[in-house]
């Protein structure tokens, strides 16, 4: 299917074989139908668009040709990196609020490149606002993390850039969809392929459970922490504002740790990455908003130190470990309150283990199988003497006094 150039490039990648949402890319892409694709976190889904767009680059053609569309200026950044490793000879340009944006749009007045990556915004004002950048001439439009586009509120941005490449080729990815957008879908994405791999349940990961209660909630997390051994562990909160208060805990007991929200400047969140890269810090204390677009590898944990308000950012807290086939740990604290939340979670594919907090060692709760018996017919079952020499079939005898010592108990010895 790829070009010899591409097969090279793959091949410097590291891959030995394919994940399966790259496989059904890889052969939906050849029959140039749009494309949704759904699948986890980690699965690849990056490497499942780009290598096809790439392979049908015309590198003599020097017009935008495809538009790669993502939500935060982290996943900008990141995409561009993953472009840079299988670049063939095109020209890519990555547009976010971190870029100057008069000298990008005096460069662009001399030439367009060929694969843009940008955000809704950026690509609203040079596209749509200023004119400068030429997207109608894209033959693949993609929009990658699209459930977080979709949650923040962008559908309005995302309606004009639409009806600027309405003859492109439209290519959809994200974890999780979030319900009501069956006519949005239609309008723009028609009867496209659905590939959907989004059970979370392919990941290897543990997902568990700690009861707490909320008077107590920061004892248990610090507890919860000295219960785990991570190689590196992101803890998330549900909203910005608990994000130093959870920091400081952690500070509390000694522990290397880093924050990250959305309000945290793009040159602070660089620097933030490459001390995590430099294995500076084991815990990262992170908002949900605050984590998206972040490529940070090697988490072994996550702790919600919350369940999240939308249940969709469940699925993307606890993606961020077991990825690339490696194995993970989800723990949250949980109240009785959570109940309804956990029952939610649990109708998307994901199985709890109950977990309690014995010193310092995290131990699984074994479910109790409840007996029909009464206490009567316990007592009277336990109150049975076990032979002390093993004859022929003493199991056998065994279980007759066992049943007469229940019967006496439950019929009054009939």
């Amino acid at each position: 299917m790829f070009k010899t150039s591409i097969q090279e490039k793959i091949q410097a990648l590291g891959y030995k074989t394919f994940t399966p949402i790259q496989e059904a890319v890889f052969k939906a892409y050849e029959k140039k139908d749009n494309i949704i694709g759904l699948a986890p976190t980690g699965t690849g889904k990056t490497h499942a668009y780009l290598l096809p767009i790439v392979n049908e680059l015309d590198l003599q053609d020097e017009s935008v040709q495809a538009v790669i569309c993502v939500p935060t200026n982290e996943l900008v950044a990141q995409v561009e990196e993953m472009l840079k490793k299988v670049n063939i000879g095109f020209t890519v340009k990555a547009y976010s609020s971190s870029k100057d944006r008069n000298r990008e749009l005096e460069s662009l007045s001399k030439k367009q490149p060929q694969i843009v990556i940008s955000t809704p915004g950026r690509l609203e004002d040079y596209a749509i606002k200023e004119g400068k950048l030429k997207i109608h001439t894209t033959k693949v439009f993609v929009l990658d993390e699209a459930d977080m586009m979709l949650d923040m509120d962008f559908m309005n941005t995302l309606d004009r850039v639409f009806y600027a490449v309405k003859d492109a080729r439209m290519l959809l990815f994200s974890a999780t969809l979030p319900n009501g957008l069956n006519k949005w879908l239609d309008a723009y994405f028609g009867k496209a392929h659905v590939i959907d791999l989004k059970d979370p349940s392919v990941l290897k990961i543990t997902h568990g459970l700690v009861y707490t209660r909320n008077e107590t909630r920061d004892t248990d997390f610090k507890r919860l922490v000295k219960a785990i051994n991570p190689f590196l562990c992101m803890v998330f909160v549900s909203k910005k504002e608990q994000v130093d208060h959870v920091y400081q805990q952690l500070l509390d007991i000694g522990i290397k740790a880093i924050r990250i929200s959305g309000d945290t400047p793009a040159r602070e969140r660089k620097t933030i990455l490459d001390d995590i890269k430099q294995l500076k810090y084991t815990f990262i204390v992170s908002s949900d908003l605050g984590s998206r677009g972040l490529d940070i590898v090697g988490v072994s944990h996550v702790i919600h130190y919350d369940l999240p308000y939308h249940l969709e950012y469940y699925i993307h807290r606890s993606g961020r470990t077991g990825r690339a086939n490696q194995t993970g740990m989800s723990i949250a604290l949980v109240t009785n309150e959570n109940s309804r939340k956990i029952d939610n979670i649990s109708k998307r594919g994901i199985g709890f283990q109950r977990y309690q907090i014995e010193g310092t060692t995290l131990v699984p709760v074994v479910k109790k199988v409840k007996s029909n018996l009464s206490e009567e017919e316990l007592q009277a079952i336990r109150k049975v003497k076990k032979p002390t020499k093993v004859s022929p079939n003493y199991k056998k005898k065994n279980k007759k006094l066992v049943k007469k010592a229940r019967n006496a108990a439950r019929y009054g010895g009939k």
